[in-house]
């Protein structure tokens, strides 16, 4: 049993439960018959009758211990899972799906209902890696949502705007690490409604484009807008290789503006970008000090 047989069979046994049912004869209905000895073959066509569809109820659930007749939402997690199947892999994401990594600039990850300690003075820790679908309350008026891994280890050493202080910093995931883009994006959807959400990223477009596309974000931080030019032209900080790259978010950025979708101050910082064809990352951000605020995204 997977997750697909067992949504397949969800979907037959709650469908006219009291009548035969026709399908197509799909992979996973040929898995049906021969597994369970439920349904038959008729001129190419997969027939379910009402006590095929009652037995195949009962069969499902006794081995998985949920009833597909109910359309029941298997568990997101593989523990709660393993309490009842014997096969884990059940759980409706893949432990690689299930984690993010959180952090807090006074040190203090507050979630369900208990306030975790963090940040101890002999190590510089970016967080806690920690199971998304155990979280059920999280206790901060602020998400801020980060774009590189290497800047949640030194939340609590940047100046930040007082907002962003007792935040709760989310790391928003890559392809490279154990935590991906998915997670975090749903765990702002399911939390950010009635939240600020700031995005934290590189001062250039994919990292714009990022802010624009987080649920519920509020605010861009990054480099006041009265350093914009000054930075982005410093040799040793304005990044123009970086820019050129990331031609297809410019033209996501521009056309936003354009639309009068966009703030008008996060309008011109696109434009400042456009105009200089340069960038600044988050690590020059923080070795080079620079002052940091919030731009308003809509």
């Amino acid at each position: 049993m997977n997750r697909k047989l067992f949504n397949w069979i969800s979907e037959l046994v709650a469908n006219l439960s009291d009548r035969s049912t026709t399908r197509h004869a799909s992979a996973l209905g040929r898995e049906v018959i021969e597994r369970y000895g439920c349904g038959h073959l008729n001129k190419g066509k997969l027939v379910f009758t009402a006590q095929d569809k009652l037995e195949l109820r009962r069969r499902v659930r006794e081995e998985t211990g949920f009833d597909p007749f109910l359309n029941e939402r298997l568990p997101d997690d593989r523990l709660t899972v393993a309490k009842h199947h014997a096969n884990e892999k059940l759980a409706g994401k893949p432990v690689s799906e299930d984690y993010l990594l959180l952090n807090s600039p006074d040190g203090f990850v507050r979630i369900n209902g208990e306030q975790i300690t963090l940040q101890p003075a002999s190590i510089m820790a970016a967080g806690v890696f920690c199971s998304s679908s155990g979280i059920a309350k999280v206790d901060h008026d602020v998400l801020v949502v980060v774009e590189n891994l290497a800047i949640m280890s030194l939340c609590a050493s940047f100046e930040l705007p007082s907002i962003a202080r007792r935040a709760l910093w989310v790391y928003r995931g890559d392809p490279k690490t154990g935590s991906k883009t998915n997670v975090s994006r749903d765990f702002v959807d399911r939390f950010g409604a009635n939240k600020t959400i700031i995005v934290f990223s590189d001062m250039d477009p994919k990292g714009l484009e990022i802010a624009l596309t987080i649920p519920h974000a509020n605010y861009w931080l990054g480099p006041v807008p009265e350093s914009w030019q000054t930075w982005l032209k410093k040799q040793e900080v304005g990044n123009h290789e970086g820019y050129d790259t990331q031609a297809r978010s410019m033209a996501y950025l521009k056309r936003l503006s354009r639309d009068g979708k966009l703030s008008k101050p996060m309008s011109a910082l696109i434009e400042c970008l456009q105009n200089e064809r340069s960038s600044c990352r988050q690590e020059h951000m923080y070795s080079h000090k620079i002052e940091l605020g919030l731009l308003p995204i809509r």
